[in-house]
């Protein structure tokens, strides 16, 4: 290649000193684009998930699942109110980005970091001051927790579906059993009925939109072979603002949250569960303006109560922070194991 000055450079060695356009015009040009195509979902076609599905499907069982991301878009597809959710006392993704100011200040972070700002830019508006999403489980992590304590035909329950990761890792297991999901939103109700019904397993799914505390134990009882959720972490998210949500239920006490939500969960899924059988809840200490609660605990005495026997907690390590809005300083994600006797 020939310069302007006649001296000879190799395509590898030649290095681009004035660039066409400069930060500031694609950072300008990329806001007028996002104030024009609107928050930028997670959207995936259908075969897209499919094959998301697939990939998942065929990796082996072992530790590269409990970090893996393969699937997390499948859910967020479904389940665009996520994003309109916050943690408490926090911005949701979907009002940072009408703010100029903050908008503007997530393509900086992406052109800081990445040099290029792509047209989904969702990581970044996380980043930006006073925002924080509503977390999604992992389907890479729940598909490898139901291969490892399930069988085929196995009937699993989850009694906070939430926005669909568990639901999508037991789709990926090809457990080919009956997943019984319970969920008090109707968003996330009717999003995880059209995702079961879109990727084909209406069939292996039964979904009740109801606080878990209200289901009559006589629907479920000893119907289960696996019992796996992620409950609320108290009021940390704010799912949304109806009466039916635990955390708006049950008001600003922690003690009222644990008495009549979080020990009448372990009563019913100790119920559900045939003799025999694991139940799994993912929880761990939450911190709530400076207050530690101890939901661990707290968990483990309910159990016990209900009728479990407390076999361990597993704290699985992981490479990125995910689950129910752990803790920044949080590298792994715990896992409470019971057997119903």
């Amino acid at each position: 290649m020939h310069t302007l000055f006649g001296d000879e450079l190799d395509d590898d060695d030649q290095e681009i000193t004035f660039p066409i356009y400069n930060e500031k015009q694609i950072q300008d040009a990329a806001f007028d684009y996002y104030r024009e195509a609107g928050f930028p979902y997670r959207e995936l076609p259908l075969h897209i998930c499919q094959q998301e599905l697939n990939k998942l499907a065929s990796m082996p069982l072992s530790d590269k699942l409990l970090k893996h991301n393969l699937c997390y878009q499948v859910a967020d597809t479904y389940h665009k109110h996520r994003f309109h959710a916050a943690a408490f006392n926090m911005k949701a993704p979907a009002a940072s980005f009408e703010s100029d100011d903050l908008l503007k200040r997530a393509i900086e972070l992406r052109m800081q970091n990445a040099k290029t700002v792509p047209t989904n830019l969702f990581g970044e508006l996380t980043l930006v001051r006073g925002t924080q999403a509503c977390s999604n489980f992992r389907p890479a992590f729940a598909s490898y927790l139901y291969r490892t304590y399930t069988h085929e035909g196995a009937t699993v329950l989850d009694t906070s579906t939430g926005y669909g990761g568990r639901l999508v890792g037991y789709i990926a297991a090809q457990i080919n059993g009956k997943y019984i999901g319970i969920d008090p939103n109707k968003p996330t109700h009717e999003a995880n009925l059209r995702m079961a019904r879109d990727l084909g397993v209406e069939d292996q799914v039964e979904l009740h939109n109801l606080p878990a505390e209200d289901v009559q134990h006589s629907v479920l009882a000893n119907r289960c072979d696996f019992a796996f959720t992620s409950p609320p972490y108290f009021k940390k998210e704010i799912y949304s603002t109806d009466e039916t949500q635990s955390c708006m239920r049950y008001g600003d006490s922690a003690e009222s949250w644990r008495d009549n939500f979080l020990v009448p969960m372990l009563r019913l899924q100790y119920t559900a569960l045939r003799s025999g059988c694991k139940n799994i809840v993912n929880i761990a200490p939450v911190k709530i303006n400076g207050k530690v609660y101890p939901l661990d605990e707290w968990t483990i005495e309910a159990g016990k109560a209900a009728g479990f026997k407390y076999n361990e907690t597993r704290r699985f390590m992981l490479a990125t922070r995910f689950g129910a809005n752990q803790d920044e300083e949080q590298s792994f994600e715990p896992v409470i194991i019971f057997t119903k006797l």
